[in-house]
């Protein structure tokens, strides 16, 4: 008789923290080789740690049997997503038209740098669109 200790949800839960704390661990070194002068070395340690949990969490979603986490689990991601998404654009669309009015006003000139980030917020919302069709048409 398996213990809820040995539960298949229970360990995928308990896998998946020790992913995210490998991800805790490279973002963390990443700012302390800043802090300490030694960017690079902190850049290293976070490419290994994030290519390993990427590494991890591939092999555990597609070749293993071992389930990451539960219906509960799920919704909460789903909701979560969602309210970012939703919180991105409340937000993000009124900056961009206002700046939009801005630079055609001759109040404000758009920098090129500020431009990336239009693009990067226009790029991040068709993607979500794109994504969102397929699941979609394929739900």
């Amino acid at each position: 008789m398996t213990t809820t200790q040995d539960h298949p949800a229970r360990r995928g839960q308990r896998y998946n923290r020790i992913i995210m704390a490998v991800f805790a661990v490279g973002i963390v070194s990443f700012f302390a080789g800043m802090l300490l002068d030694q960017t690079f070395v902190g850049l290293v340690v976070y490419a290994v740690a994030c290519l390993g949990g990427i590494t991890a969490l591939l092999y555990l979603q597609f070749a293993s049997t071992v389930q990451l986490s539960d219906e509960r689990e799920q919704r909460l991601h789903e909701r979560a997503s969602g309210a970012l998404i939703m919180i991105a654009a409340y937000v993000g669309l009124p900056v961009v038209i206002g700046l939009y009015l801005l630079d055609n006003l001759g109040y404000y000139t758009i920098p090129p740098v500020v431009w990336g980030g239009i693009y990067a917020y226009s790029a991040l919302f068709l993607l979500w669109g794109v994504v969102y069709t397929v699941v979609r048409y394929n739900a």
